[in-house]
């Protein structure tokens, strides 16, 4: 009788431990979302929570990796997956600490650690790493990724005059730059390669999926001003610069609503804080491209638009971590632009200028 008590109690004992440690298992439990960005010298990781992040971060080389150890967390999951910089990502559990390892294929010179706790209580670790750009640059010159968006197509035209539809000289246009680019050995996808129809935050989607590392938007639309002639450049802002401006932007935001739905907001790929921090380094990776196009052109003797380079609220414009430009070649509404447009020498002559453009902006900086 005294052996069966004691078998009892031992039963009740190692029942009540294996409760307690999986009650604390429970209680300590956590999932945590991963959300990446890549500039061109950082890699920014923010890790989402809704408890406490206790972690050790540090970076390790040959090879180059980021080690993140996290206690008592069960579930990771990532929230984008297309990196340029980052290869792998392995993860493994010993006891009660996750440890996750970011392999790189680049080396990390500078490791920066922050824990933001928000209003709601969820805790954001903040880490930025400093890459060496200059030394991935000079081996990865050819590796770049454009982007090229032939504007309007299908259902929706773009400007007409005489018969001639914006739709099919962009196309043209754009599938010129593709070859001269290939030609230059950059990796080019078209957001269209044939007259049909693409929404606009469509085209920004496609080029955020191929980690595009620049994204063109090309265009040749129409003012009521017959006089108004010239190549310009136009850079995001949610103001547009000048009424000019602002006309044709709002005329191509809203041709998403041939398919019956006002597009103009962009779904978010990433966390608003992600976004927030990412902009700022995109818009001005943009300004930097459209001065060195406005530069170039001058220089070749271009006929350019009074003030060039300006601002406006282009929906296709609004990726946040990609450097995005919309180029009018000319306006068909005006004669001597239209002649241009419409001529095969023009057309080459302007995309070889661009794509030289795109070589120069790429080039490492020594």
């Amino acid at each position: 009788m005294f052996n069966i008590l004691k078998i009892v109690k031992l039963i009740i004992f190692n029942s009540s431990i294996l409760l307690i440690m999986f009650l604390s298992n429970c209680l300590y439990a956590e999932n945590i979302d991963i959300f990446a960005y890549e500039s061109s010298n950082n890699i920014r990781l923010i890790f989402n929570s809704k408890n406490s992040l206790l972690s050790n971060v540090f970076i390790l080389k040959n090879p180059p990796r980021l080690v993140l150890d996290i206690k008592n967390v069960n579930n990771i999951s990532k929230n984008n997956s297309n990196f340029r910089y980052i290869t792998k990502i392995r993860a493994s559990k010993k006891n009660n600490t996750s440890r996750l390892v970011f392999d790189l294929n680049v080396a990390a010179i500078q490791l920066n650690k922050n824990n933001i706790i928000k209003k709601n209580g969820a805790n954001t670790l903040l880490i930025d790493l400093t890459i060496d750009s200059i030394n991935y640059n000079s081996t990865n010159f050819n590796n770049k990724i454009i982007v090229i968006d032939a504007g309007h197509g299908g259902a929706d035209p773009g400007a007409i005059r005489r018969n001639i539809k914006e739709k099919h000289l962009t196309l043209i246009a754009a599938k010129i730059l593709k070859k001269k680019l290939e030609n230059k050995n950059f990796t080019v996808f078209l957001t269209r390669k044939s007259d049909h129809y693409i929404r606009l935050r469509n085209r920004v989607k496609f080029a955020r999926k191929k980690s595009a590392d620049l994204f063109i938007s090309i265009h040749a639309d129409s003012t009521k001003n017959k006089r108004t002639s010239g190549t310009s450049i136009y850079s995001l802002s949610e103001k547009a610069s000048d009424k000019l401006s602002q006309a044709l932007a709002d005329r191509e935001n809203k041709s998403d609503l041939i398919a019956g739905l006002d597009l103009d907001v962009l779904d978010k790929a990433v966390s608003d804080i992600l976004i927030d921090l990412s902009r700022r380094e995109t818009k001005n990776s943009s300004i930097d491209f459209a001065e060195l196009f406005v530069e170039k052109l001058k220089r070749s003797g271009f006929n350019l638009l009074r003030r060039p380079h300006r601002q406006a609220g282009f929906a296709v414009l609004k990726a946040p971590d990609i450097p995005s430009v919309l180029i009018e070649m000319g306006f068909i509404s005006n004669n001597n632009d239209l002649n241009k447009l419409t001529n095969p020498e023009f057309q080459d002559k302007l995309m070889n200028i661009i794509a030289m453009i795109i070589e120069e902006y790429f080039k490492p900086i020594n």
